[in-house]
């Protein structure tokens, strides 16, 4: 094992940190890395409907007992997706890791943090938060 900020922050082995890919970044990708010694980040909005990301959440802990997390991807949209309920799913499954991406989290970190689920922004450093 290599000791690492990151390695210690996620639980992992080895610094590897596999982003959310929208349409690849599915159960596939999250658990081989996770088998790997790193950390996969399934991409929940790959999944239209929140039940439909739920199914493959649990399709990814059949493949690994390793950690894993998922990335969500706030964006500016006429139709936004209901990530309230994107983001229930991942309390109510126990998803311990949450990576987000574009527009500010902020409205929805209470909801986040309220089940002590780990956060970091892509390309931001603050406490709890990484680069990547």
């Amino acid at each position: 094992m290599i000791k690492t900020r990151i390695t210690e922050f996620f639980g992992i082995e080895r610094p590897i940190v596999q982003g959310g890919l929208m349409w690849v970044a599915r159960s596939g990708l999250a658990s081989a890395v996770g088998n790997a010694g790193g950390i996969g980040f399934m991409t929940a909005l790959t999944f239209p409907e929140p039940e439909d990301f739920r199914a493959e959440i649990k399709k990814c802990r059949e493949l690994t007992d390793k950690p894993f997390g998922v990335n969500l991807t706030f964006l500016p949209t006429m139709r936004p997706p209901d990530y309230p309920a994107y983001i229930q799913v991942c309390i109510d499954e126990g998803i311990k890791f949450i990576e987000t991406a574009g527009r500010n989290p902020e409205p929805y970190m209470e909801q986040i943090k309220s089940a002590n689920i780990r956060h970091y922004k892509v390309g931001y450093q603050n406490g709890d938060r990484f680069f990547s």
